[in-house]
């Protein structure tokens, strides 16, 4: 299967990822460290069944697996909550964007220091194209977060919110992309399907600990977050789930085939696109400045 095809095929996933990630952000209590847990819980659960499937029925761990998936492990649920989160304070595209951006600069300077990847005079365009991209989605979120005369503190605290979780979100995309390409280089792995499956054996031992330990501190941590198992509310995580897993798997095929200085412009431009194509599926309003950064991220895949 060609790169093109793959690359294709992680925008729809990713696309669809980000749908379900939103509805997620609608049905979580924000401050409720059970209901984040029991997300989690769902989360792992059905993705050990996608993995344990996709592995036909044969899971397969070493010691330097078992390190990887410790590592992804623990990235994978701060990104997870973070995704969750930050859905409440700005659009699908503007997320995207400036997530996007500031992925792309992080895995461009590791990709030279660590894997000495060619950083082209290509590479470097697209880096600055993105970042232009980066500062209209900026200047919207900030418009859309003013403050008035009634909620001046809050929408300055959201926007500060904003920044912070779009910063833990990049790092941890920075982070998965260096892991997965680490994981795709070495010759001392099993494979990735068992690599993903442990990884949510651990996301699930500890979130049903941290879901055991929230419910002991607080008496109605239980009851608020139990409700979170409803039917709708589980298709809701399992769907997120599921094409996250697609993404990822598809994701570690093609930073096995191509540089991460190379993948992670055009994948970052792609996730802006897919990131338009959500705001308009939730209509969420947007004002001109948003379909300008996406349009300038456009030109990074071109080129």
């Amino acid at each position: 299967m060609s790169i093109e095809i793959l690359f294709c095929i992680t925008a729809i996933a990713g696309l669809c990822a980000k749908a379900f990630s939103k509805i997620c952000s609608n049905i979580v209590s924000e401050k409720s460290v059970a209901s984040f847990s029991i997300v989690l819980l769902v989360n792992s659960i059905v993705a050990c069944i996608f993995f344990y499937i996709s592995a036909e029925f044969s899971i397969a761990l070493n010691g330097i697996t078992v390190l990887y998936s410790l590592s992804y492990a623990i990235i994978a649920a701060v990104s997870i909550i973070s995704n969750i989160v930050v859905y409440r304070y700005a659009t699908i595209s503007g997320i995207t964007v400036i997530s996007g951006a500031c992925s792309l600069l992080c895995t461009t300077v590791v990709g030279g220091l660590l894997f000495k990847e060619n950083i082209g005079g290509k590479t470097v365009l697209r880096l600055l194209i993105m970042i232009v991209a980066m500062i209209f989605a900026f200047i919207e979120q900030n418009n859309r977060n003013k403050p008035d005369a009634d909620k001046g503190a809050k929408k300055k605290n959201a926007f500060i919110h904003l920044i912070l979780m779009v910063a833990v979100i990049a790092l941890c995309g920075c982070s998965n992309t260096l892991i997965l390409k680490f994981f795709s280089a070495s010759e001392n792995v099993t494979d990735k399907n068992s690599f993903f499956f442990f990884t949510n054996v651990i996301l699930g031992i500890g979130s049903a600990i941290t879901f055991w330990i929230a419910c002991i501190q607080k008496k109605d941590e239980f009851s608020n977050s139990i409700v979170l198992l409803k039917p709708r509310k589980i298709v809701s995580v399992a769907g997120n789930t599921i094409c996250s897993n697609i993404s990822s798997i598809i994701t570690v095929i093609i930073v096995s085939q191509m540089d991460v200085s190379l993948f992670s412009p055009i994948s970052s431009a792609m996730g802006i696109l897919t990131g338009v194509a959500g705001s308009l599926i939730f209509k969420e309003k947007q004002s001109y400045l948003a379909y300008i950064a996406a349009s300038i991220a456009c030109i990074a895949i071109i080129i």
